[in-house]
C-alpha cells in the first residue's frame, strides 16, 4: 500500500450484543460483517480499542478472530490503547497476527485520549506531550522488536527492555491517530 493508495472499509462495533446473536456487537454479527466487508471487496475493517469497558470484546481478540475467517481484508485496531498496551507485548501480538494472516494486521496506535477511563487500569496518567513522547518511543520499540536481528536493549524516557528477542516476522503497516498538527510531527 502506498501513501496516496485509497482504501475503503467499514468500523465494526465491539459493543457485546445482548440479543443473543442478532445484533451487530453480538459474536456472530462482528464476524458477519467482518466477512461481508471482506467478500465485498472492502480494503479494512475496524474495530476501536477501548480495554476499560467491560461491554465490549477485546480488540486484538476481535480482529484476530474476524482475519481468520476471512482472506483479502486487513484489520487494525482504530487505534490500539498504548498506554495500556505495553510496547513489548503489542509487538509480540501484531508480529504473530501478521504471520498468521499472511500480513493482513495493520497496527493503529494512539497516545491515548480518555485518560480517565485510562488510569483505571492501573496506568499512570500522562499529559498529552508525555503521550506523544510515549507513542514515538513505543514505535521505534514496536519497529525494533521486529524483522529478526540481535536481542535489543533500550532505556527510553517511558519503555524500557534488555536483551529481548525480537520475532522474525517484520511490523506491520503502522498508522497513528492523533488530535493537532503537533502529535503528527
Amino acid at each position: 500500500m502506498t501513501a496516496t493508495e485509497v482504501l475503503f472499509g467499514v468500523g465494526v462495533s465491539t459493543a457485546i450484543g445482548a440479543a443473543a446473536g442478532l445484533a451487530p456487537g453480538s459474536v456472530p454479527g462482528v464476524l458477519r460483517l467482518a466477512a461481508r466487508a471482506d467478500r465485498n471487496g472492502l480494503g479494512l475493517f475496524s474495530v476501536s480499542d477501548h480495554p476499560y469497558v467491560g461491554g465490549r470484546f477485546d480488540a486484538y481478540a476481535a480482529v484476530g478472530v474476524a482475519l481468520g475467517g476471512t482472506s483479502r481484508i486487513s484489520g487494525p485496531a482504530n487505534v490500539s490503547n498504548l498506554p495500556s498496551r505495553p510496547a513489548p507485548m503489542l509487538a509480540r501480538t501484531v508480529t504473530s497476527l501478521s504471520a498468521l494472516t499472511g500480513g493482513r494486521i495493520v497496527l493503529g496506535l494512539g497516545a491515548g485520549g480518555l485518560w480517565d477511563a485510562i488510569v483505571r487500569l492501573a496506568v499512570p496518567r500522562l499529559d498529552p506531550a508525555a503521550a506523544v513522547r510515549a507513542l514515538e518511543e513505543s514505535v521505534t520499540l514496536i519497529r525494533a522488536l521486529s524483522g529478526g536481528g540481535p536481542p535489543v536493549t533500550f532505556e527510553g524516557e517511558f519503555r524500557r527492555v534488555h536483551a529481548l528477542e525480537p520475532a522474525p516476522v517484520a511490523a506491520p503497516r503502522i498508522w497513528t491517530g492523533s488530535v493537532g498538527p503537533k502529535s503528527p510531527r
